[in-house]
């Protein structure tokens, strides 16, 4: 019987981070991972693989649309998806043994299986009995299947499946506008597929600022995407080949399509407490793992992080729980604050927050004023031909403390850390605005955006009077 101080059950980056941090702080640490392979969905079936195609259906995008503006002829350009999937599966693999490296040059000893609690500081994987001071729980989630909406992995499918297609489809109907359906609408409508995106709310990515939403929906209608929002499927008809997708709610209708891909619905893998209920670990009424700030459960010595908490699907959030439970378990005193924790969806464009929308600020009976600036008065957006985009700050009208900075546009994902880093040293607009930025960068869209929030930027015109 093995004996450990911590035990993390999972790989992913919630469960790989806090195994490294454990043993970096003296720790005997053992990972259990029920795959073959480590890093967990993020990196074996979600962020890393998808950011791989649609990195690629960028490129594709900019110099079809571009490309004869810049001197760059490209007549005969084409994407080769078999070539495109096997550089997706390189840089995957590239990934995991990078992150099976770093567990090995830690010490962080790995067992293969599949993990029950049987009892506080006791986990029976397979045949082997693992025996810990505490157990860190970092098992994530996976697809959910949604009644009448049920994928059969060929012609109504997954991410998981989606990440695999050799031949683009004509027709996709993507169910969800969240940041997965949105991203994989985008991915294929940049490669040439004509996309229905569906989404049952009025707004696409319905959690983002909602100024931006509006712009960005009207911009992928634009862009040759079929948008209908206030709609969901209320049927889905396999005919053979083709199939026709059955829509209600404001733009009903019957939708040909020759794949669907099914963006919602997560199912959380709270299996490792829930096979035993005699352990009395709570869980909510999704099946989430429920925790406090430390990211203890309810069970002395019982930890959780990640998506199994229900909390957020963020892979760096899962990674920041992680190392709040390694401290926790340690002896430490240390709580996981979500008021600094950014986001991006990597659409066309990418959209990415940190901190409260103008509406939730208002909601808590905050006064605010905001700033904005548009990427089309910005130089570089301009030299990148990348012009489809704006900065938002949002920030206390008393103080003047930046509360949320939303960004849509080209690096957004990129942009953010700014956004974050004001925000986590309680910076004001002000401040912001008094840094000065390199020129010519996208990043002084957000220096002039926190200008526009005092009536001062220098690139946008003076509102009429």
């Amino acid at each position: 019987m093995a004996e450990y101080d911590i035990a993390v059950i999972g790989s992913g980056p919630g469960g790989y981070v806090a195994a490294i941090r454990a043993a970096q702080k003296g720790a005997k640490t053992v990972v259990i991972e029920r795959e073959s392979v480590v890093g967990g969905v993020c990196l074996n079936w979600g962020c890393i693989p998808t950011k791989t195609l649609i990195h690629a259906s960028e490129l594709y995008r900019q110099l079809k649309e571009h490309g004869k503006n810049y001197g760059v002829l490209t007549n005969d350009l084409k994407v080769d998806l078999k070539q495109l999937v096997a550089r997706k599966d390189e840089v995957v693999k590239l990934n995991a043994g990078g992150v099976e490296k770093l567990l090995n040059a830690n010490g962080v000893d790995r067992v293969k299986g599949d993990a029950v609690i049987q009892a506080p500081g006791h986990i029976k994987a397979g045949d082997t009995d693992v025996h810990a001071k505490a157990i860190i729980i970092a098992t994530g989630s996976e697809a959910a299947q949604i009644p009448g909406l049920e994928t059969d992995g060929e012609k109504v499918i997954t991410s998981t499946e989606a990440l695999e297609l050799t031949e683009l489809p004509e027709k996709i109907t993507v169910i969800g506008a969240g940041a997965l359906g949105a991203e994989f609408a985008c991915l294929w409508n940049n490669l040439g597929s004509k996309v229905t995106l569906v989404e049952m709310m009025p707004q696409v990515l319905p959690f983002e600022d909602e100024e931006l939403t509006k712009r960005l929906g009207a911009l992928w209608k634009r862009q040759g995407m079929d948008v209908r929002t206030g709609t969901k499927v209320s049927k889905i008809n396999k005919n053979g080949g083709r199939m026709t997708v059955e829509l209600e709610g404001d733009k009903a209708g019957e939708v040909e399509s020759d794949l669907v891909l099914v963006g919602i619905g997560r199912k959380y893998n709270a299996e490792v407490v829930t096979n035993n209920p005699d352990l009395g670990v709570k869980v909510g009424k999704r099946n989430e793992i429920l925790v406090n700030d430390r990211m203890e459960t309810n069970v002395k010595g019982i930890y959780a992080v990640g998506d199994v908490t229900g909390i957020t699907m963020l892979a760096h959030g899962a990674s920041a729980e992680g190392l709040v439970a390694v401290e926790n378990a340690l002896g430490g005193d240390r709580r996981m604050s979500y008021r600094v924790l950014p986001a991006c969806t990597f659409t066309t464009p990418e959209v990415a927050h940190v901190g409260l929308t103008e509406k939730q600020a208002k909601e808590q009976g905050i006064e605010v004023k905001t700033g904005k600036f548009m990427f089309m008065a910005s130089g570089r957006a301009q030299c990148m031909a990348e012009t489809d985009g704006m900065v938002k700050i949002v920030g206390d009208a008393r103080t003047d403390e930046v509360l949320g900075v939303h960004i849509m546009g080209a690096e957004a994902g990129e942009l953010i850390a700014v956004g974050a880093m004001a925000m986590q040293l309680e910076a004001t607009v002000a401040e912001i605005a008094h840094t000065i930025h390199t020129h010519p960068t996208l990043s002084e869209a957000i220096m002039e955006a926190a200008e526009d929030y005092y009536g001062m930027s220098i690139h946008t015109p003076p509102k009429r009077k």
